[in-house]
């Protein structure tokens, strides 16, 4: 099955002021090699990547990739720039992404090919956990081109209600993966975070930073002890084959899982000997969970430490759902180098000043049922 991915960047940009969005700067590079760059990153290889535009031709062609202007006039949208791409392209799939996306998930095209495998629906499109939709970052099939024609001919160019149309099953990725960039103001915040000048509190307000703003170790000495418990909990993204081989024991260095759970539990124990300035706590329970989505190809582990301390024991439960993570990897990395830890994060914690805390997770990752 081949796969091609075309760049979206044949709009107007009203909101730039009718600029060229692909080749607006930021932070010294075009906005569309950016997104070319997180295209090669991707962990499943695209086969060719197009560039839809309808300007500025020469400048696009100078990325090294086959750029197409819209055959329908008048710039009807993103559907024309992928009827474009389809019709010099032979690929059985196509990823879309605008141009004004810089950063993308590396298991973008990963998590959505899952989501086709398993639903066997024509599309997969991106969303995030606050229900946002971005229509234009999605995976097609082949097979839905006439009724791409079907719309683009009868003057219907809304992606998203195309796409609803023809029963796209949503993927949840985390928040923040799709910064949109459709002004001014969106560009220059961005580059700020990138150049590192947004200003960031240090001295006095993180607590490993005195006053002088050196690092240092907090004094936990006049804390009461208290009960504390910490949750947390991490995804390792895999081919399905890999998968498999974990589900059914059968990979030549044993029980993954068993070793990955071993591999926890000591990590959570050497957690102050790791981060340089976290306190040696005594542990009083580690309990390490593991569970399969084989849909998304996904193994998660979760982490519950407790102690009975002067300080929390987040650190030990984050520590410990990483090692686990990376144990996995290491057993698994001779049939599958391109797996990918994510998510990995706090979900609740016990105990102490700010007593109880926790967060809501993201919303499932598809809208079909688990297998």
């Amino acid at each position: 099955m081949t796969l091609d991915a075309v760049v979206l960047a044949g709009g107007e940009a009203r909101r730039m002021a009718g600029r060229d969005k692909g080749l607006i700067e930021l932070s010294g590079k075009p906005m569309i090699n950016w997104v070319l760059q997180s295209l090669q990153k991707q962990t499943i290889p695209i086969d060719h990547i197009l560039i839809s535009a309808n300007r500025n031709m020469p400048d696009y062609a100078a990325f090294g990739h086959a750029v197409l202007r819209d055959v329908y006039p008048n710039h009807p949208g993103p559907m024309a720039g992928i009827h474009a791409a389809w019709m010099s392209s032979p690929a059985d799939w196509m990823l879309v992404v605008p141009c004004d996306v810089p950063f993308l998930p590396s298991d973008l095209l990963l998590q959505f090919r899952a989501a086709l495998n398993a639903s066997e629906a024509p599309a997969a499109v991106a969303r995030t956990p606050d229900g946002q939709v971005h229509w234009s970052v999605c995976l097609l099939r082949r097979d839905v081109m006439p009724s791409l024609l079907e719309n683009l001919s009868s003057g219907k160019s809304k992606m998203g209600e195309w796409l609803k149309s023809i029963g796209a099953v949503y993927v949840t990725f985390p928040d923040g993966c799709f910064p949109n960039l459709n002004t001014p103001e969106d560009l220059s915040l961005l580059a700020s975070r990138l150049s590192g000048a947004e200003t960031i509190p240090v001295a006095g307000e993180l607590t490993h930073f005195n006053a002088q703003g050196q690092a240092h170790m907090v004094n936990v000495g006049d804390k009461a002890e208290t009960k504390r418990i910490a949750t947390a909990q991490g995804d390792i993204r895999m081919l399905p084959d890999t998968l498999r081989l974990i589900e059914e024991g059968n990979h030549k260095k044993g029980d993954v899982l068993g070793i990955a759970r071993i591999a926890a539990i000591m990590a959570a124990k050497k957690t102050s000997d790791l981060i340089p300035l976290c306190h040696p706590l005594p542990l009083t329970a580690v309990d390490v969970e593991f569970s399969i989505d084989r849909v998304k190809s996904t193994v998660r582990c979760a982490v519950t430490c407790a102690t009975f301390g002067r300080t929390g024991i987040e650190m030990e439960a984050l520590t410990a759902v990483q090692v686990g993570l990376l144990t996995i990897y290491d057993m698994c990395k001779a049939v599958d180098k391109g797996m990918v830890m994510t998510d990995i994060r706090l979900i609740e914690k016990i105990g102490g000043k700010s007593g109880h805390w926790t967060t809501a997770m993201p919303a499932v990752a598809t809208e079909f049922p688990l297998i």
